[in-house]
């Protein structure tokens, strides 16, 4: 009887091999080093390959086998899979679709401790094809960093990921977040880092985002956003083109000043200012 420990990849015909048909995106603001693959749901198996990065993949439909490890795996229905840097991996042939975010090595939390292919439900994690959708779209770097940062957190917690940058310690919180919104306010016309934050207030960066959003109900980005909004409202009382305030502001465009602007009060810029000028 074959062992778990024996178990032989997974050769899928060659028709139905890997990554044929799908489609596959490295986003220009994340450096290559982010692989988005998306699938419908079709028939499709992987051979063995090692994954260099962390993978973490959505997967739509039902159950079907893999092999990680030399290990033989169930993939449960519609659940999410998580592969460390160095996992040997397979998959068996089945129509399913799929979201899978490659992220590698230069982006990971440091100290990484490998653990074997693991399984959550897809309820316990940020939505990935969300997330897949905005790393490819969100023009701001803190955005795009948050975002990987709260899958990394995301996993950490619930014990899916290892690593001891996840684990540092607290220190003075009160303190290390008021450097970050005093930074932030120092820097609202700028695109600044998570990293830059993070140094800024002298704080292991995945802590700052846990503890700023534990404090402040929203995140150093969402933060650094709203406070644009509340510069742009002045701005526009005082005669100033939507368009010049996006570029005074630190927005990517018109289009990404006026998206925001509006998610927050409803309006768009050019109506804000129509407002103001047909009222007492």
């Amino acid at each position: 009887m074959e062992s778990k420990d024996d178990a032989a990849p997974h050769e899928p015909r060659a028709e139905v091999i890997a990554l044929s048909g799908c489609r596959v995106v490295r986003p220009l603001g994340l450096g290559g080093e982010v692989e988005i693959v998306t699938a419908a749901a079709e028939p499709r198996g992987f051979p063995a390959r090692i994954n260099e990065g962390l993978g973490v993949c959505l997967k739509i439909g039902g159950a079907h086998g893999v092999v990680s490890d030399g290990r033989r795996e169930r993939y449960p229905e519609d659940s999410v899979c998580v592969r460390d840097p160095g996992c040997v991996w397979s998959s068996e042939v089945a129509a399913v679709g799929f979201v899978s975010i490659d992220i590698a090595p230069a982006l990971l939390p440091a100290g990484l401790r490998y653990t074997r292919m693991r399984f959550l439900s897809r309820e316990q994690l940020p939505d990935l094809r969300a997330l897949a959708q905005e790393l490819e779209v969100e023009p701001a770097p803190l955005r795009r960093e948050e975002a990987l940062a709260q899958l990394f957190d995301a996993l950490f917690q619930r014990g899916a990921l290892r690593a001891e940058e996840l684990e540092g310690g607290a220190g003075v919180l009160g303190s290390g977040l008021g450097r970050a919104r005093e930074f932030l306010h120092a820097m609202v016309a700028e695109n600044p880092s998570l990293d830059a934050v993070a140094q800024a207030s002298d704080m292991n960066k995945f802590v700052l985002l846990r503890q700023f959003k534990r404090a402040f109900g929203i995140t150093p980005h969402h933060y650094l956003i709203s406070l644009r909004i509340e510069r742009a409202r002045t701005q526009l009382a005082s005669g100033a083109a939507p368009a010049a305030v996006a570029a005074t502001l630190g927005f990517a465009d018109q289009p990404h000043f006026s998206r925001h602007f509006k998610r927050v009060l409803g309006v768009s810029p050019g109506q804000f200012a129509r407002m103001l000028r047909a009222g007492p």
